[in-house]
């Protein structure tokens, strides 16, 4: 979700498209960082820094799960239904201590294709079922996005799906001369696309009452 610079364009999180839906009178402060799992998120002081922001006036989302999953990585790696639910309830605990409404968002779907152009259906598995259980115990809401972009990526198939990732060939991008196969982030296309599902998700929560321009 993280805010990228033109130092890695193309690659944005989709909140920077979800900025653009926003009534101009909302202010959107992103704390993601690429990389960071719940647990590094919490150790390198991003929580610590972002809950400075959260006061009774917020909405929070808390998506979180790529890469709590990357088992060989003893920095990042948390197991789901532990540190990962600790973490989250950390999280969720801090942000309600000052008033805010939470949401938790399951981390979108990676691009993960198999050769008979079929989705893999191992992504996020554990971490997907995690926040959804901490939602229902700490009863916050939540939106299944795993599920809903999971539904997407299927729709569209494997070939139309890769201009919404990092995946393009050489000499197209100054940044990245050789091109890139990265089936994880997203260009804008991809970032579009998951905004209006979230849009598409909250438009009636009230809420987001007068803060969409949709």
């Amino acid at each position: 979700m993280q805010h990228n610079d033109q130092t890695t364009f193309p690659q944005v999180g989709w909140p920077q498209a979800l900025q653009k839906k926003l009534n101009p009178d909302v202010e959107l402060l992103n704390f993601a960082k690429n990389g960071r799992s719940t647990r590094t998120f919490i150790d390198l002081g991003h929580f610590s820094e972002a809950i400075k922001a959260v006061d009774s006036d917020s909405i929070v989302l808390i998506e979180f799960g790529h890469n709590d999953e990357h088992v060989k990585d003893v920095e990042r790696f948390t197991r789901p239904d532990y540190e990962y639910r600790d973490n989250l309830i950390y999280m969720v605990d801090e942000c309600q201590k000052r008033g805010a409404y939470v949401m938790l968002l399951t981390p979108i779907y990676r691009r993960w294709f198999l050769e008979d152009g079929s989705l893999d259906e191992t992504c996020h598995q554990g971490y997907r079922e995690a926040m959804l259980k901490v939602a229902e115990d700490k009863h916050v809401d939540s939106i299944d996005m795993t599920s809903l972009t999971k539904e997407l990526l299927r729709k569209m198939g494997k070939d139309a799906t890769r201009s919404m990732f990092m995946n393009f060939d050489a000499g197209i991008y100054e940044n990245y001369p050789e091109g890139m196969d990265d089936n994880t982030h997203l260009r804008m296309k991809g970032a579009e696309l998951i905004s209006e599902i979230f849009i598409e998700q909250v438009k009636n929560n009230r809420k987001f009452e007068g803060l969409l321009n949709v």
